[in-house]
This record gives structure tokens, C-alpha cells and sequence, in this order.
């Protein structure tokens, strides 16, 4: 067997990747695999014990390292090529298949999985395209693991729509007010934030974050970590695909968000704190603004459900209606 010293230092260096900036547990296989060169085991964060501990959820990965595989790079992607033996082995593999390309000069993993809307098959092997922003750190952690639970886009979408129909008929039922809760964290360069949904309407936001939350009399709960140049818009809207929010009766978005943090800051702290909350507010710095003089902010947004919200519904009855027709013959 010849030792591939390029393919050692790629494994090893993603594999410090995973463990660095996802804090997730890289297992190898032995040198001699067939297609797989390890498994990530993703972990979550007990904050009693505070430390990672394994979830059990696994998925397998194909790492690949050298100049030869950024051959066929675009502005957007990068193309793997590969045999149809490898593809046919991967897509019957009993857990999810990531193929990573390493990048040396930039210490940057790039990844793909492995999945029948993602291989374009050829006359004598396959392709797979690996978008340049699938980028191997904490953006993108959300991803990997929604793929890791569900083996494409469209499954964890689906799921997350079916998973969340108790909210869309409760907000459809009645109004329904997201407390939402900013922390600043202090393990990641990012931040925590925590959803909560509840029918209860109140002016004191952080009161009934902490309130519902201790004593577990909220409706429902979401929770992310997201880096400060992400939008908070954005990623509300792709945890509450179902609902439009609103900030003050007007349309919810990160600006609107800044303006009235700063007016309360101004509110309450006058001159001391205004030439650093005047910067922040002007870079647009919603997460440094929302946490500067505290280690966490709160909020409120009121719900009201969308066209996507009530389609899901109008699909979920079809779905759980029992046909009149129990066969179907077609000819």
C-alpha cells in the first residue's frame, strides 16, 4: 500500500477542524476503508456538567487533499470527480455521507453530501458539485447537522415544517407574541439566542423569558447560535418558516431592531455610553449593540401566520385524510 502523505495531512487537519471549531469528535477508520476515512459524532453543550458530550448521531465522511482536486474550480464550486463504485457504496451507506475537500494553503474545509439531488452521474463515473460556501465552521454547523438527522435539504425542511405544526394551528387559533433572547457566548465567537412562543403579551420581555422559562409554562422553545455577521431576520424566518414578524406593528427586520435598541440605551443611559452605542448603531452591530451593556437582551415580536403557514395546514389535512379510492390501477 502507498502512503499518501498530502491525503494524512488533509485528514488530520480536518479532523482538527471538526474538533476546534465545532467541538465535535472525529473517529478515523483504518487506513485500508472503502471510501470512508472516518465519522463525525456531533455533541452538545451540558451546561451543568460544562462540558461536550456525544449525541450518538453520526455521519461518515470521504476527505480529499491536494491542488489536483481545485482543478475545476469556479467562482461558486468546486467539482469532485469520482467512481461509480464509491457513489453507488455511499448512497447505501446506513448513515449520511459528506465528501470534504481540504484546502492547505487556507487551512478550509469544503463539503458536499453525498445524495441522488446532489451526484451527477457520467458515462464511466460521477460528479458532485461542492459549493464554495460550505465551509467547514460554526455558520455552518446547523447545516451539517440537519443533514446528519435527515439525508437532504428537502427531508429536514419537510420535517421542520411537520415538526412545528402545533404552532402554525395555535398561532392560526390565536395571537401568539416570540420573546426572543440574545446572549453573548462566551465558549464561541458567537452568540446564543433563544425563541420562545407564547400567547401571553407582555411589556417586559426578559421578565417573561426568564419566568416562562423556569418554569417550563411556554408554549414552545427554539434555540441557535449565530455569529454576529449573520442576520437575526434571516435566521428567525428559517426557524419560523410559517410566520411573519413584527416589531412595534411594523415588519421585523435587523435595522428596525437597532433603531430601537439604541432609543432605549439613550433612554436610560444618557451620555456616558453614547459615543460607543452611536458607532455600533452606525456599523450596524446588532449583536454587540444588544449585548453591551448586559450579557443578554430581550425582546418581543408578534406573530401572524403567512401563505406558507396556512398552505402546510391545508397539506397536512389532505395528508392525514383517509382516501375514498383505497387502490389505484394505473394504465
Amino acid at each position: 500500500m502507498v502512503y499518501n502523505v498530502e491525503e494524512r495531512i488533509g485528514i488530520y487537519s480536518v479532523a482538527k477542524i471538526f474538533s476546534e471549531k465545532l467541538q465535535w469528535i472525529f473517529r478515523e477508520q483504518p487506513i485500508n476503508d472503502f471510501g470512508i476515512d472516518g465519522f463525525i459524532e456531533l455533541t452538545k453543550y451540558d451546561v451543568t456538567l460544562k462540558i461536550y458530550v456525544p449525541t450518538g448521531k453520526l455521519f461518515g465522511i470521504q476527505v480529499k487533499s491536494g491542488k489536483s482536486y481545485f482543478k475545476e474550480k469556479s467562482n461558486n464550486s468546486l467539482t469532485y470527480r469520482g467512481s461509480k463504485k464509491h457513489v453507488d457504496y455511499w448512497k447505501n451507506y446506513s448513515i449520511p455521507v459528506f465528501v470534504i475537500i481540504y484546502d492547505k494553503e487556507l487551512n478550509r474545509a469544503y463539503w458536499q453530501n453525498v445524495n441522488s439531488s446532489t451526484i451527477i452521474l457520467t458515462s464511466k463515473s460521477f460528479k458532485l458539485k461542492i459549493p464554495l460556501q460550505n465551509i467547514v465552521d460554526k455558520k455552518s454547523s446547523e447545516r451539517l447537522a440537519g443533514l446528519t438527522f435527515y439525508k437532504n435539504t428537502y427531508e429536514y425542511k419537510l420535517w421542520q415544517l411537520r415538526n412545528s405544526i402545533k404552532e402554525v394551528k395555535a398561532l392560526v387559533k390565536k395571537d401568539q407574541y416570540l420573546y426572543v433572547e440574545i446572549e453573548s457566548s462566551h465558549f464561541f465567537q458567537s452568540y446564543s439566542v433563544t425563541l420562545i412562543i407564547s400567547d401571553e403579551n407582555c411589556n417586559n420581555p426578559a421578565e417573561v423569558v426568564h419566568r416562562l422559562y423556569e418554569y417550563n409554562s411556554y408554549r414552545f422553545e427554539y434555540r441557535f447560535l449565530i455569529s454576529k455577521d449573520n442576520s437575526l431576520k434571516e435566521a428567525i424566518n428559517d426557524t419560523l418558516p410559517w410566520a411573519d414578524l413584527f416589531l412595534a406593528d411594523e415588519e421585523f427586520s435587523d435595522k428596525l431592531l437597532i433603531q430601537a435598541i439604541f432609543k432605549e440605551i439613550l433612554n436610560f443611559h444618557v451620555g456616558e455610553f453614547n459615543t460607543d452605542i452611536i458607532k455600533l448603531k452606525d456599523s450596524d452591530d446588532l449583536f454587540k449593540l444588544a449585548t453591551y451593556l448586559a450579557d443578554s437582551y430581550a425582546f418581543q415580536i408578534k406573530l401572524k401566520p403567512n401563505q406558507l403557514g396556512y398552505a402546510f395546514l391545508e397539506l397536512e389535512n389532505f395528508l392525514n385524510k383517509d382516501p375514498i379510492v383505497k387502490q389505484r390501477v394505473f394504465i
